[in-house]
């Protein structure tokens, strides 16, 4: 292949640096710019084969800048780039036609073969939907940040983009459901009926027949290995159609050990894991609990004040398995809420199996998820640099700074405060954040 003309728009100097570095271990010319208006000029001035784009830029929202891209060339293959993952970050960018999507810290190996994919197999960019609003309903949405999420974002946009069927997996619990609304809700049709239907109910193919025959909109068939199994040709027939309802499915079970044991037909699992979303289950994504908390909660009085957690009652939340999932979660969060009206929530508040679960109320189990994340990021920093690795002293500031990132929003951007009370030296604070580019001299 011949080398070909790559922008980048990155206004990170080290990753740009890594990424023109990839460009060219690929064969091609990278240009490097550090915002979306001088991203928009250099398009102006030169026709490129490919753009690579992050979304946190310094001037301007990478999407805003892939919107007005869209308006001039619906066909350049645009590689979306963010460290702040988030549902709508995912979905916005399937809609705006983005031809694929990866998160940081970014593995430059997988960024490399994304970008070997757009260039030679020209992967088009999907079904290309208006951009819609999201969602309304508080009730319909996807919370959480872990890094198992990230692939489940990136498979609810692509079905938002588009009508192909989808395939939902996971544990009872785990969100199946909601993942089956938000793609309703935010896809082509989000104004036609949405239906649940349970396959244990459905006894025969006239019965799947009946189902089909109901109109349009999105048709979820739930626990896809329950269909009787003389039935399931029926609707495998029914995915190839170009009309009719959208088609998706759920499965506690995994499906491949499904089509072995002949309770899942092999064409009509191969016809709906064209598109397959993994739902995690909660013990993977501790450090959303938090989130997930709150955002129930604030459910429960959407008008008034949200009932506060006390911190030994969330790590006992984070330190419980969770064999029932998001769902067990929401109705132990609904029973403690009952038990303490109004008040916050102790750990006398929860039930007992529950608050029994912290050993240690102040070590919330979200160790694993840490060490997870950290070796991922560690596995990038060395792949980035792989001719010449960082200095220990270095990465070591890189997790300090982005530790002390972290605890300055906590307590309002306040080092004072900070040092406080986490009973830390005033003029050692002030030392690291200066040499963290945290803070200047000037700010002392």
């Amino acid at each position: 292949m011949r080398a070909l003309p790559i922008l980048l728009v990155e206004d990170e100097h080290a990753l740009g640096t890594a990424l023109s570095f990839a460009v060219r271990r690929a064969g091609h010319l990278p240009t490097l710019v550090a915002s979306g208006l001088a991203a928009l000029d250099a398009m102006r001035k030169e026709r490129y084969a490919a753009v690579v784009l992050d979304i946190g830029l310094p001037d301007m929202s990478g999407l805003a800048v892939l919107e007005r891209v869209r308006k001039q060339d619906l066909a350049l293959p645009v590689l979306i780039i963010t460290a702040h993952a988030t549902l709508d970050h995912a979905i916005n960018a399937q809609k705006l036609g983005a031809t694929e999507y990866l998160t940081k810290p970014l593995d430059l190996r997988q960024f490399e073969h994304a970008l070997t994919a757009l260039l030679t197999k020209g992967m088009p960019v999907g079904e290309s939907a208006p951009l819609a609003p999201a969602a309304t309903s508080r009730s319909a949405t996807l919370i959480g940040a872990a890094p198992c999420l990230q692939e489940v974002f990136l498979g609810i946009a692509r079905g938002c983009a588009g009508r192909m069927p989808a395939l939902i997996t996971g544990p009872t619990g785990s969100g199946k459901t909601l993942a089956a609304t938000v793609i309703h809700l935010n896809g082509q049709r989000p104004t036609l009926p949405l239906r649940f239907i349970e396959c244990g109910s459905l006894a025969d193919a006239a019965a799947v027949n009946a189902v089909l025959a109901g109109g349009e909109g999105t048709l979820v068939f739930e626990e896809i290995t329950q269909l009787p199994y003389a039935a399931q040709s029926q609707l495998a027939a029914a995915l190839t159609a170009e009309d009719g309802p959208r088609l998706l499915a759920t499965s506690s079970q995994n499906p491949r050990d499904a089509v072995t044991q002949g309770t899942l037909r092999a064409e009509l699992y191969y016809a709906l894991s064209a598109l397959s979303i993994p739902m995690p289950p909660l013990h993977e994504r501790t450090g959303d609990i938090p989130a997930l908390s709150g955002f129930f909660l604030g459910l429960r009085a959407p008008s008034a004040t949200t009932t506060q957690i006390t911190p030994p009652a969330l790590a006992a939340l984070q330190a419980y398995p969770w064999p029932g999932n998001v769902r067990e979660l929401r109705h132990v969060l609904d029973y403690a809420a009952t038990v303490c009206r109004g008040s916050p929530i102790f750990l006398s508040h929860l039930p007992p199996n529950i608050a029994s679960a912290a050993q240690d109320p102040s070590m919330p189990a979200s160790n694993g998820e840490l060490d997870t994340t950290l070796a991922r990021w560690i596995d990038a920093q060395l792949a980035t640099n792989a001719d010449e690795p960082p200095p220990y002293d270095t990465l070591l500031d890189q997790i300090e700074a982005a530790m002390l990132r972290h605890l300055l929003t906590r307590f309002d951007n306040k080092p004072t405060h900070l040092a406080n009370a986490l009973r830390m030296n005033r003029a050692t604070l002030r030392q690291k954040l200066r040499r963290t580019g945290l803070q200047k001299d000037d700010e002392a």
